[in-house]
């Protein structure tokens, strides 16, 4: 089952909506992304299962937005536990 989801841009404030997983669980939305983290694109063919994350382009369909990618990290898992990308 997928869902429609919307993030704001952590630099200008847009509000940008992803369909995904409803299973995918979000951790955060930063400005730059974790280290050794894998994005996909906002819309991958095969979806975002192999992905830490996605990687959203700050541009809507009337060129709005300040063009910049901000990133949606999901929790990850090591063993059980939470994997802190911090």
């Amino acid at each position: 089952m997928t869902v429609k989801v919307t993030y704001e841009c952590p630099f200008c404030g847009e509000i940008h909506s992803v369909e995904r997983d409803a299973y995918l669980a979000d951790k955060s939305v930063t400005k730059y992304p974790l280290d050794e983290w894998d994005y996909a694109d906002p819309s991958p063919v095969g979806g975002y299962d192999d992905a830490d994350g996605i990687a959203i382009p700050c541009v809507t369909e009337s060129d709005d937005g300040c063009g910049r990618v901000f990133y949606l990290n999901f929790v990850q898992y090591d063993d059980g536990r939470e994997v802190d990308p911090w």
